[in-house]
């Protein structure tokens, strides 16, 4: 069984992000798991969008899928 942790998905804010940055993130999002509430719920924060799945499987599909995106400075 996964844990809460591993099926979480988080998006730093950055400088130089703009909306039509963040609106593109999350279209990718929702194209490939539809709206949020069946697969995955989301939650933003001063620092960071985070993105819960139901299974493991979208949780890494979504780290793939995202994967420049989250990516750490200097990484």
């Amino acid at each position: 069984m996964s844990t809460f942790e591993e099926r979480r998905v988080t998006v730093p804010w950055h400088r130089g992000q703009n909306e039509f940055w963040w609106n593109e993130t999350c279209a990718m999002v929702i194209e490939t798991f539809g709206l949020p509430g069946d697969r995955f719920r989301y939650s933003p924060g001063v620092e960071k969008m985070e993105f819960y799945f139901n299974t493991l499987e979208d949780a890494f599909l979504c780290k793939i899928l995202l994967s420049d995106r989250i990516a750490k400075d200097g990484n």
